[in-house]
């Protein structure tokens, strides 16, 4: 800096400096608070959509007990009904033998009468 004038000019670089000093310590602080706030806002964020997550899973674990009960009456009608067209069948099949049975000795009953009435 060239003969007297140079104190000046420091005294002003120095002044400058503090400004500018000032301006990022008022900058650093509001971007703190940005970033406070920020960070609280995603902080309640992620704690709502984890509260969401776990309903989610508390209901998808309810249905998933309810269709495994659903599918299991399911599965008990179906053998119920199964052995219930079992025995139906096995009835028809001894009812219809009967039935033949029946209907020739009522047949051979018939003709004994008439052998005894002839």
């Amino acid at each position: 800096m060239p003969n007297g004038s140079g104190e000046k000019a420091k005294g002003a670089i120095l002044s400058r400096a503090v400004q500018y000093i000032h301006h990022l310590k008022e900058n650093e602080a509001r971007n703190i608070e940005k970033w406070t706030l920020e960070k609280l806002l995603m902080d309640q964020a992620m704690g709502d959509l984890q509260a969401q997550l776990e309903e989610v899973k508390r209901r998808w674990e309810e249905e998933t007990m309810l269709r495994s009960r659903a599918e299991a009456e399911l599965e008990a009608l179906r053998n119920i009904s199964s052995k219930e067209e079992g025995v139906a069948g096995t009835k028809r099949r001894n009812l219809d033998d009967n039935d033949g049975t029946s209907q020739s000795q009522e047949g051979g009953e018939r003709d004994g009468k008439r052998q005894r009435t002839d």
